[in-house]
C-alpha cells in the first residue's frame, strides 16, 4: 500500500440494499475515501410458489465480497498500512429470515421481506403474544419474521429440528467473522425480541410452543464488538484479517445516524411528496395506531419514524413547472402571511392524526398566485410543527430542545430553510450530502470500534453545510399565526 497516508483510522460501511450490496470507506472525520456497488439477481427461487418471494442467500454474501474486494483495490493507494481499516459494520432492511445451521450454511432459500405466506399464524401470535405486542406497542403481521418462522414449523418439521434462524445482517456479520451468533434489537424486533427487556421473552416458547429460543441468536445492542473478520472473509475480501467487525442493524437506523441527528429532540426530516421525520426519544412510543417506526439506539436510548401524506407535492402539483424560483423570490416579501394553508395535495393524512378525507386548503380563500405560493410555503412549516409538537407529545419531550437536520432539493432553498427555523423556532441545519445507509453503516463501524457514543461519532463525521437560527421577531410574529392555523385544523377535525 502507500506509503503515504492520508487519514488515521478508516471505517468500512456494507448496505444490503434490494438489488445490491454498497460498501463505503468512511475516514474518522467523515470524508469518504472510497465506495463501491455489487448488483446482484433479484429475482426469487423459481421453486418458490406464486407469491411466495424467497432467494438464496449466498448471492448476498457473493455481491458484497466482490464489493469489498473493489474497495480495497481503490484503497491500496490510499492508505498507507492495512493496521488502518480499524472496523468494519452491516445494515440491511428488516423483515427477511434466513434458516441456516450453526455454522452459517443454508438450509432453505431466504423468505424475503415482503413476503406474506405466514399469514394464518398471524392470529394465534397476536393471540398468544398480546402483553408482549401491548408493551412493544405493534402486532405481528404476516410480513414479520416471527410468522415466517411458524410458518417453518409447521410445513418443514424435520428441517426445524436443525434450523438456526438469521436476519439479513446477521448472516452477513456472520460471514465476515465466522459464524451468525449474534443479532440486534431493532433487527430482532418483529421476530418477538423484547426491545424493553432486551431478552427473548419466554411467551415464544411456553406459550407458542415453537421452542425457537435456542434457535435465535444473541441478543447484542448496536455498535457492540462482535468478532474479527476470519482468515476465510479475509481471503475472499481483502479484507484484513483480524479487522473489529461491529454488531450491525437495519437500513433505516443507519440512515437515521447518517442524517447528523444525535441528541434528545433533533429531528431529521426529509421532503419529498409527504414528509418523513425521524427523531430521538428517551423512551420507546407506543402507537396503537401504527403510524410510528421504534428502533433501539445505544444507552437505552430509541429513535422513530414517521411518514405524513403532506410534504413538497403541492410545488409541482398546484403551480406551473420551471416557476418555483420565481415564486419563490416574489413571495418572500409577503412573509408572514395571514393567509393560513395546510397543503394537502391528496385526500387522506397519515400523521399527526389518521383521516381518510382530510383535504387541503388555503384560508381566506385567494385567487392571487404569489399569496397562494407564500401560504403554502409559510404552510408547509406550519404543518411540520404541528408534527414535532405530536411527537414531543408522544415522546414526553418538552420544549423545543433539539435542531432539525435536513437534505435533498427541497433545503437548497435558503428561504424555504429560513421560514421553516422562524416557524418551528428551532435551528435549522442543511447538510452535505453523504452516502446514505452504508455511510451510516461506516458511522456505526466507528462508534464501536474508536467513538464512544453517538454524539461524538456524529460531531466528528457528519458536516452542517448551512445553518439558519430563528429570528426573533418572526418566531413571535409566526406563533401567534400558528396559533390560528391550529384552530384552523382542529376545527376542521384533524386534531392531534
Amino acid at each position: 500500500m502507500s506509503q503515504t497516508p492520508t487519514c488515521d483510522a478508516v471505517f468500512i460501511g456494507v448496505h444490503l440494499a434490494a438489488d445490491r450490496t454498497h460498501v463505503s470507506a468512511v475516514t474518522e472525520q467523515g470524508a469518504i475515501l472510497a465506495e463501491t456497488t455489487s448488483s446482484f439477481a433479484s429475482t426469487t427461487s423459481p421453486t418458490a410458489v406464486k407469491g411466495q418471494l424467497e432467494l438464496n442467500p449466498e448471492i448476498w454474501w457473493d455481491a458484497t465480497r466482490q464489493a469489498l474486494g473493489q474497495l480495497i483495490n481503490q484503497l491500496r493507494s490510499k492508505v498507507a498500512s492495512p493496521t488502518q481499516l480499524k472496523a468494519i459494520s452491516v445494515c440491511s432492511r428488516s423483515g427477511a429470515i434466513l434458516t441456516v445451521d450453526r455454522k452459517g450454511h443454508s438450509l432453505f432459500p431466504a423468505i424475503l421481506a415482503d413476503d406474506a405466506r405466514a399469514i394464518d399464524y398471524v392470529k394465534s401470535l397476536n393471540y398468544h403474544g398480546q402483553e408482549h405486542c401491548a408493551k412493544m406497542g405493534f402486532q405481528f403481521q404476516a410480513t414479520s419474521p416471527l410468522a415466517k418462522i411458524a410458518w417453518i414449523k409447521e410445513n418443514y418439521p424435520e428441517l426445524y429440528e436443525n434450523a438456526y434462524f438469521v436476519h439479513q445482517t446477521d448472516y452477513i456479520i456472520g460471514c465476515l467473522k465466522g459464524v451468525p451468533d449474534v443479532t440486534e434489537y431493532s433487527l430482532a424486533m418483529r421476530t418477538g425480541c423484547d426491545m424493553i427487556e432486551e431478552c427473548w421473552p419466554d411467551w415464544l416458547d411456553y406459550d407458542m410452543h415453537l421452542g425457537v429460543r435456542e434457535r435465535l441468536p444473541r441478543l447484542v445492542p448496536l455498535g457492540e464488538k462482535v468478532g474479527t473478520v476470519s482468515q476465510n472473509a479475509s481471503s475472499s475480501t481483502g479484507l484484513p484479517a483480524g479487522m473489529t467487525v461491529i454488531m450491525g442493524t437495519t437500513e433505516a437506523t443507519a440512515q437515521f445516524l447518517a442524517s447528523g441527528a444525535r441528541k434528545l429532540g433533533d429531528f431529521n426530516t426529509v421532503f419529498h411528496k409527504g414528509m418523513t421525520i425521524s427523531g430521538i426519544s428517551p423512551k420507546m412510543i407506543r402507537d396503537t395506531q401504527g403510524q410510528i417506526q421504534i428502533f433501539k439506539l445505544p444507552n437505552h436510548a430509541w429513535f422513530f419514524s414517521v411518514e405524513s401524506k403532506t410534504g413538497a407535492e403541492w410545488v409541482s402539483d398546484w403551480f406551473s413547472e420551471g416557476i418555483f424560483r420565481e415564486l419563490e423570490t416574489s413571495s418572500q416579501n409577503l412573509l408572514p402571511t395571514p393567509y393560513l394553508a395546510y397543503p394537502n395535495v391528496k385526500k387522506g393524512e397519515t400523521f399527526p392524526f389518521v383521516s381518510g378525507s382530510a383535504e387541503g386548503f388555503i384560508s381566506p380563500a385567494t385567487d392571487n398566485q404569489t399569496v397562494q405560493f407564500a401560504s403554502c410555503l409559510q404552510g408547509t412549516a406550519m404543518f411540520e410543527r404541528y408534527c414535532y409538537q405530536k411527537l414531543n407529545k408522544l415522546a414526553e419531550i418538552k420544549g423545543n430542545q433539539g435542531d432539525i437536520y435536513s437534505g435533498g432539493e427541497w433545503c437548497s432553498s435558503d428561504s424555504w430553510m429560513q421560514c421553516r427555523a422562524d416557524v418551528t423556532g428551532r435551528v435549522n441545519r442543511r447538510m452535505v450530502g453523504r452516502g446514505g445507509a452504508a455511510f451510516g453503516a461506516a458511522m456505526m463501524a466507528a462508534m464501536g470500534g474508536f467513538f464512544h457514543s453517538l454524539e461524538e461519532t456524529a460531531e466528528a463525521m457528519i458536516s452542517t453545510e448551512a445553518m439558519f437560527f430563528p429570528n426573533s421577531d418572526r418566531v413571535v410574529q409566526y406563533s401567534d399565526l400558528y396559533a390560528n392555523f391550529c384552530g384552523l385544523m382542529e376545527g376542521q377535525g384533524y386534531v392531534i
